[in-house]
């Protein structure tokens, strides 16, 4: 699945239950990891999960 945060696109990846891995489209180094917490702040938890 790929989201769009702060102008970038990112590929994610579950990595456990509550843990996602974001790889970045254009850099495949460049790669953020993220709690469900911090998914919801960032707001990718709507676009991940399907939920509104």
């Amino acid at each position: 699945m790929t989201v769009t945060h702060n102008g970038k696109q990112y590929t994610v990846r579950k990595v456990t239950g509550n843990v996602w891995r974001l790889t970045s489209v254009e850099k495949p180094r460049e790669s953020i990891t993220l709690d469900r917490a911090q998914m919801a702040y960032a707001g990718l938890l709507k676009q991940v999960e399907g939920k509104s």
